[in-house]
């Protein structure tokens, strides 16, 4: 099956229209519901922290998505300075939300979703990927 493939600037307009056009593409494809959406909230998680934090708003971002039998994969390549999404601190979620810090939230939910998450440092460009697991396919607690 061809890969949904795409390069775009990480800008909120083109990452809610890349997220929508992903979306599209999984559900032509008979994606089950939970799984693409999923795959659409954590393709605009990680691409938004991107835009947010990743100092590289002008330097475009390489996705693909790839569907087979158990999951769906999803790979982000970009240019930012290093960073390893595995290694963020575990939100407090013990406190009120008037005294939770900001952020952290959004990468929670990132590792929670996805049945792995792997990344690399590869030739001055981070490569993130994710995996959802398709519906019927669940062998852990993993992918909610």
């Amino acid at each position: 099956m061809t890969p949904f493939e795409a390069s775009i600037l990480p800008t909120p307009d083109v990452i809610a229209a890349v997220t929508d056009q992903v979306m599209a593409f999984l559900e032509q494809q008979g994606v089950d519901a939970r799984a693409a959406h999923h795959t659409g909230l954590v393709l605009s998680e990680i691409l938004t922290n991107l835009a947010t934090h990743g100092a590289c708003r002008d330097r475009p971002a390489k996705i693909a998505v790839t569907i087979g039998p158990d999951k769906v994969t999803g790979e982000i390549v970009d240019s930012g300075p290093p960073f390893d999404p595995r290694l963020a601190p575990e939100p407090s979620l013990d406190v009120s939300l008037d005294e939770r810090p900001i952020g952290g939230l959004g990468l929670f939910l990132v590792r929670k979703l996805t049945s792995s998450l792997e990344y690399a440092r590869r030739n001055d460009e981070n490569c993130m990927i994710f995996a959802i697991r398709r519906e019927g396919n669940r062998d852990d607690n993993k992918g909610v």
